[in-house]
């Protein structure tokens, strides 16, 4: 079956955080209270191994490296070994961590400034655009992307310029990165009230297609909702004797999550496809979406695509390596593809992993009518 495909980037950030996971679990297994033979030595040195260099050395290549991250993030892991160092020695090797300890005050501190100084503008943008109409994340992508996706052309201008002057064009995009991560965090709430509630998108766009995805089928739905309810009833009784404050937050969070499913299934039913002016939006339920503008498909084509990749030489070698290639629907062929003039942006998890991508191929209902519906089918080549 040819499903949403985990794409490179995505593959080895979940086989890191599977195997971090695993690597600290171990840690606190393998490691005694105290050192008291060479046995408890070597497992104190095989510990500090995986710690120390097998996750940072992965942590550089899968994420930084494959997944087009900053250096400066080899920070994260490396106090965050520095913090399961601190729990899981031997109390005689912990206290030379003790410093992590002290530390995380004035970097909590600070990241909380900097996080409350972005709450704040994004909740002021998000209020500001309260009376737009369509999808709350749209508006953030609109505020906070614009730099970003502009980007190419800052570098190009950069070259014509003095180091110093490049260096100040080049930190334009990375404060609106932030923004737009934290922003479509936000905005994901209003997003699920607006699409959950139909009153509140009576005047959404018309769908022009609708791809084909598990989610849109009511029975999925159901079993989602009832799956939610019975695990919130399961929590409270495990944990009402325990804590009863978490009993009830954590139930009630589950419950609360019922909403995010009824917007995912509705996004997914009635709004997978649709055209606002001269852009294109894919949503892929709530989980990801695009918006693509008509100007950048350089191609479209129609038809049983036996191959993902597209189909001409000069395609490929224009488009490089299958990792910049992305497939969304659940079926066995896909049957649309669009090629892009530039690489796109799609926000895949909740907009929190931004992937670019120059080929986008889907499973749709009915292609051709999709084709057929958008407003400008003669700038879009069409191949069956």
């Amino acid at each position: 079956m040819l499903k949403n495909r985990l794409r490179r980037q995505v593959k080895y950030r979940i086989a890191y955080l599977v195997l971090m996971i695993a690597v600290y679990v171990l840690g606190f297994q393998l490691l005694p209270e105290q050192l008291t033979n060479t046995r408890e030595e070597l497992s104190l040195a095989v510990v500090t191994a995986l710690y120390f260099v097998l996750l940072p050395l992965l942590y550089w290549y899968w994420i930084i490296k494959i997944g087009v991250q900053k250096p400066w993030k080899m920070l994260v892991i490396l106090s965050l070994s520095s913090l399961m160092a601190r729990l899981s020695y031997p109390h005689e090797v912990a206290e030379y961590f003790e410093f992590i300890a002290w530390l995380r005050y004035p970097i909590i501190a600070v990241l909380l400034l900097i996080e409350l100084y972005l709450m704040v503008s994004i909740i002021k943008g998000l209020w500001q655009a309260r009376k737009a109409s369509g999808d709350p994340r749209l508006t953030i992508v609109e505020q906070y992307a614009a730099i970003r996706l502009d980007s190419t052309a800052v570098k190009m201008a950069s070259d014509n310029l003095n180091k110093s002057s490049a260096s100040d064009l080049s930190k334009a995009p990375i404060s609106d990165e932030k923004k737009l991560t934290l922003g479509l965090i936000l905005a994901t709430e209003p997003a699920s009230w607006y699409y959950a509630i139909p009153y509140f998108s009576r005047r959404h766009a018309a769908s022009i297609g609708s791809l084909c995805l598990l989610s849109a089928k009511p029975w999925h739905a159901l079993v989602i909702i009832a799956g939610l309810m019975a695990a919130s009833v399961v929590s409270y009784s495990l944990l009402d004797g325990i804590s009863h404050v978490a009993a009830l937050f954590v139930s009630g969070l589950l419950l609360y999550s019922i909403l995010l499913m009824a917007a995912n299934y509705r996004i997914s039913r009635y709004y997978s496809l649709y055209q606002r002016g001269d852009t294109l939006i894919i949503n892929n339920g709530m989980w990801g979406f695009m918006a693509v503008d008509l100007n950048q498909i350089s191609d479209l084509k129609v038809g049983c695509l036996t191959s993902l990749l597209p189909s001409s030489a000069i395609d490929r070698s224009v488009i490089g390596d299958a990792s910049e290639i992305l497939t969304i629907g659940r079926g066995d062929t896909a049957n649309v593809q669009l090629i892009f003039n530039q690489p796109q942006v799609y926000y895949g998890a909740m907009g929190q992993l931004p992937e670019s991508i120059k080929v986008l191929n889907l499973i749709v209902d009915e292609p051709q009518t999709f084709a057929n519906a958008l407003s400008h089918p003669s700038k879009l080549p069409q191949a069956s």
